[in-house]
């Protein structure tokens, strides 16, 4: 059985390759997921109305309401 060596950049190449792979992997799962879409649609939407609160609000929210 022989070895393999790889140098500095080869392994940054490979390290690369991995990440970009798993970041593949990860869109198409959530692309395959209707519901994780749409609520990142109605997201988006929110967003644009302006239905957003900082997180400094929502955390003041949950202390007000004890859930923290």
């Amino acid at each position: 059985m022989s070895s393999m060596v790889l140098d500095h950049e080869q392994m940054e190449l490979l390290l690369k390759t991995k990440n970009l792979l798993e970041e593949l992997i990860e869109t198409l799962d959530i692309m395959a997921d209707r519901e994780m879409v749409e609520a990142i649609r109605k997201g988006k939407e929110d967003l644009k109305a302006g239905r957003t609160r900082s997180y400094e609000e929502f955390i003041e929210e949950l202390r007000k309401s004890d859930e923290i």
